[in-house]
């Protein structure tokens, strides 16, 4: 099962909010592609039929479906931050009673710096994933699904042009997702280690200071620093090329599409208006093939954070009720305990040889 799939108990509240901001942001898409046919439409009518009158209708029309569209995104935007923000609130709160739950012995073999970072930085690099990302995958979705109808229903040539260079997109966007979900969690493993370095000193800053350990602690400090560094500049270089790749890619369809776009205007093949159109869907297609690559990547990198969240969750308490357990009720008596012995770690026992009577 997918680990996010794991995530859909917090969001299930949610999913009637979460329908709604997807169907505002599909309006949103809608609009747009509407919004780029009417402008090829109007470039005729301005440049080719002079047409005042047609001209002042479809800019009234114009302006009207831009104030929709802005409408539309206002919704699904606050929607899909307050989804997100109370599912994070949700999750975080269900894994710190989760910790309360669990017994010491799980604390003993767990730095605290470690469980701060997981309750608070993980689940921040996961928060995007569980519901941002998928309002904003439906949205370039849409996009292009009815970007490449109105291509083909225009000029199934120039969109063959386009659609040459997808194969080659998801490779190189697959390349990358290895490179960068391997990192992320190198990265994320590295602050961890960071967080607990810090709380160890801080708390212990008596012993450092008695013991005369600064230099030695800040020697270990530099070394987590300069390790994160590393990772965090190599990752920087992976994502630094990854970026204009792409776009170096999906920007060569667009000057094909305009160069053959071009010969056909000049052979009267297609009028003005319609390369102008086809220019500006070409364009709208970039978006969907950036945010696929982006949103991959994205992916890849909180996988190793949502495996990590859940290694505690998975963890279960040495103390807990067998099943069907029965509810003790108000007894009277006395106890009496002969030669017990008790510790968090086996290999540290905190009593032993304990008699008592009560």
């Amino acid at each position: 099962m997918s680990p996010f799939r794991r995530f859909l108990p917090f969001v299930r509240p949610y999913v009637p909010r979460l329908l709604l901001a997807g169907l505002l942001v599909t309006g949103v898409a809608l609009i747009n592609l509407t919004l780029v046919r009417l402008a090829g439409t109007l470039w005729d009518v301005i440049t080719v039929q002079h047409d005042r009158e047609r001209m002042t209708e479809l800019i009234g029309l114009f302006i009207g479906l831009v104030l929709l569209q802005g409408l539309c995104s206002m919704g699904h935007s606050y929607l899909t931050t307050w989804i997100s923000q109370r599912v994070v609130a949700d999750f975080r709160t269900h894994l710190f009673a989760h910790l309360q739950n669990l017994a010491v012995s799980f604390f003993a073999r767990r730095r605290t710096g470690e469980l701060l970072s997981r309750l608070m930085n993980d689940v921040t690099v996961i928060q995007s994933i569980v519901t941002e990302t998928p309002i904003d995958t439906a949205k370039q979705l849409v996009t292009f699904i009815g970007g490449i109808g109105f291509l083909l229903a225009m000029n199934w040539r120039l969109c063959l042009l386009i659609l040459l260079l997808l194969p080659l997109l998801v490779l190189v966007a697959k390349f990358f997702g290895r490179k960068l979900k391997s990192l992320s969690t190198s990265i994320q493993d590295q602050t961890a280690a960071l967080s607990t370095l810090l709380e160890e000193v801080i708390s212990g800053i008596r012993i450092v200071k008695s013991f005369v350990q600064t230099k030695r602690e800040e020697g270990r400090f530099l070394a987590q620093i300069q390790h994160g560094l590393a990772l965090s500049l190599k990752r920087a270089g992976i994502m630094a090329l990854f970026v204009p790749v792409i776009s170096l890619l999906t920007f060569s369809a667009a000057a094909a599409v305009l160069w053959y776009g071009g010969t056909q205007v000049i052979e009267g093949a297609v009028t003005p208006g319609d390369l102008f159109a086809f220019v500006l869907f070409a364009g709208i297609l970039i978006g969907p093939f950036s945010s696929a690559a982006r949103v991959f990547a994205q992916v890849k990198e909180a996988q190793g954070a949502t495996q990590r969240v859940f290694e505690i969750l998975d963890a279960e308490a040495d103390i807990r009720d067998i099943p069907n357990a029965h509810v003790l009720s108000a007894v009277k008596g006395h106890v009496r305990a002969e030669q017990v012995g008790f510790s968090y770690d086996p290999r540290t026992p905190v009593l032993s040889h304990l008699s008592f009577e009560a």
